[in-house]
């Protein structure tokens, strides 16, 4: 075959390196490639490893199983949920957003005592209250005590529920049993939530014992109105307003009124025999003192003169065994005050007792086996703090012109009263 070439087209010899004619090379030539440092090769393979571990890391965030967070403070805790902020905390009804750590109680050593310790949710940005928006979000509440090892009896907390009637504010309440002798011990507020977290707050609790100071009518004077009230004011002058201060009374009949500046628990006569003690005239209570207790009165007769108050409490009293006849207004609360009856009689008054009160805070539901005979109107109700059920078992309505004169329509049970209009 002959070969010719490629440049000039002479012929060319058989196995011809070059061109005799025009002497150049007449092999085809490649075109050499452009080489690539192996430094860039490294730096691209790096590139795609780092694109391909983010991708590969932003999957598996997105696709995580969640880790459950514990949260563990004194008061209160803040817990974020979503967009929103709660704030979680033991508080004060009177004010929902400052946390109550610390709680001081007293108690006589032989005595039970009962303390509701309440738990809020709120909206941390505004205060609201935002328990019902983040109650789906709670798999369970409990409350446990960690107990004072050293003191003599224990603290012990109940179920803690919600509790529309007694506190309606709070997310739940939790009562509290406790001795003066149950010293220094911690609730824990447990949320589990239904993510798996944990919220824990926590709440002490600081009981002491109160000194106890008794007062009998045979050792100390106190048969006239004047010894009394001379009593009284030396009383709250000399002790501590946490104190308590029992008075047993004489089989006397007091001309006149008194007027209380601390918390006292009063004791008319008993005695086989012996008359009952008797006020004719009104008790009123400074609204400006200090009343740490509950006010008592047992056993004792009220007496009025048709244009008086027999007792005006603007803090919390309960009235047993007692009773109130011919008055205005035979026993009536003010402010933010709760008043309890049992056992009484109120007979021929104009009003018998008169609930005008706010407040969001109650002693006792019950107003058992009274005795509402011949008043005007037996029971008035224009405003009764909380929302909680006034239970009259037992208690009997017989001739008032209107028993039971609901203006503020609160809750109440008649179911187990007795009513006799024909008295």
């Amino acid at each position: 075959m002959e070969r010719k070439c490629p440049h000039c087209g002479a012929d060319l010899p058989e196995n011809a390196a070059f061109c005799p004619h025009c002497a150049k090379d007449i092999h085809p030539r490649k075109q050499a490639k452009t080489a690539t440092p192996l430094l860039k090769k490294l730096l691209v393979g790096l590139l795609i490893l780092a694109v391909a571990a983010a991708i590969g890391g932003a999957v598996w965030y997105c696709n995580r199983p969640y880790a459950p967070q514990e949260f563990d403070a004194l008061g209160e805790v803040y817990y974020e949920s979503g967009d929103k902020t709660y704030q979680l905390l033991v508080a004060w009804p009177n004010d929902r957003c400052a946390p109550a750590p610390d709680i001081y109680q007293q108690g006589s050593p032989d005595e039970q005592y009962r303390w509701p310790s309440r738990w809020y949710v709120n909206d941390a940005a505004t205060g609201a209250d935002a328990w019902a928006e983040f109650e789906p979000l709670v798999e369970q509440v409990t409350v446990e005590v960690v107990p004072d090892e050293n003191a003599a009896d224990p603290l012990t907390a109940g179920e803690p529920s919600h509790q529309e009637d007694y506190s309606p504010d709070a997310a739940m309440v939790c009562s509290l049993d406790f001795t003066g002798n149950s010293g220094e011990s911690q609730i824990v507020w447990t949320v589990q939530m239904k993510n798996g977290d944990v919220i824990r707050v926590r709440q002490n609790i600081h009981v002491t014992a109160i000194i106890t100071h008794e007062y009998h009518w045979e050792d100390t004077p106190m048969d006239t109105v004047e010894d009394l009230q001379a009593l009284l004011d030396q009383t709250a002058r000399d002790l501590a307003p946490s104190d308590l201060v029992y008075i047993y009374l004489p089989p006397v009949t007091y001309e006149g009124d008194l007027t209380l500046s601390r918390s006292y628990e009063f004791y008319g006569c008993t005695d086989q025999g012996a008359d009952r003690t008797t006020l004719k005239g009104s008790i009123t209570m400074d609204g400006s003192a200090s009343f740490y207790w509950i006010n008592y009165f047992y056993d004792m007769d009220f007496v009025g003169d048709g244009t008086n108050t027999g007792i005006i409490a603007p803090t919390k009293v309960w009235a047993i065994g007692c009773s109130f006849t011919g008055y205005k207004t035979g026993f009536q609360s003010q402010g933010e005050a709760w008043i309890n009856v049992t056992e009484c009689t109120f007979m021929e008054n104009e009003v018998g007792l008169h609930f005008n009160a706010t407040g969001q805070s109650a002693s006792d539901s019950r107003y058992h086996d009274n005795q509402f005979i011949n008043n005007g109107t037996a029971v008035l109700m224009e405003n009764v703090p909380t929302d909680i059920t006034l239970d009259f078992a037992g208690t009997v309505f017989s001739g008032n012109d209107t028993d039971v004169d609901n203006q503020c329509d609160h809750p109440i049970d008649l179911s187990n009263a007795v009513f006799d209009p024909e008295g």
